[in-house]
């Protein structure tokens, strides 16, 4: 169970710093060397601000909810190390998806981008 752990932990730090990472440290608008990209975020200054804020907040919620409370709570409950390998990799995937997902349908809907 050592090394489940210390991926959770790992995965939650990682979560923790992209989100800082995210919100305090985007570069400016026009250049966009360092930021969240994807099409709606770098459409204009505004999107590039609002959306870089929004997906570093999303960031740390979503590693707080999988990595924080629901795979402990399945380490805790299961001590089957292939289904908590599987479910940590699914975890992964599913943070990513929803990261995506969630900052361009929102910056779409907030921005009224088609």
């Amino acid at each position: 169970m050592g090394p489940l752990i210390v991926a959770d932990i790992t995965l939650l730090a990682f979560c923790i710093y992209i989100g800082i990472f995210l919100r305090n440290f985007h570069s400016s608008y026009p250049e966009m060397e360092v930021g969240f990209h994807v099409w709606e975020v770098c459409y204009s200054k505004e999107t590039w601000e609002y959306g870089n804020k929004l997906a570093g907040r999303l960031s740390i919620i979503l590693g707080l909810i999988l990595f924080g409370i629901i795979y402990p709570i399945l380490l805790y409950f299961f001590d089957n190390r292939n289904y908590l390998s599987i479910m940590i990799s699914i975890f992964v995937l599913l943070f990513i998806i929803l990261l995506f997902g969630i900052v361009k349908l929102w910056i779409r809907k907030k921005f009224k981008l088609k």
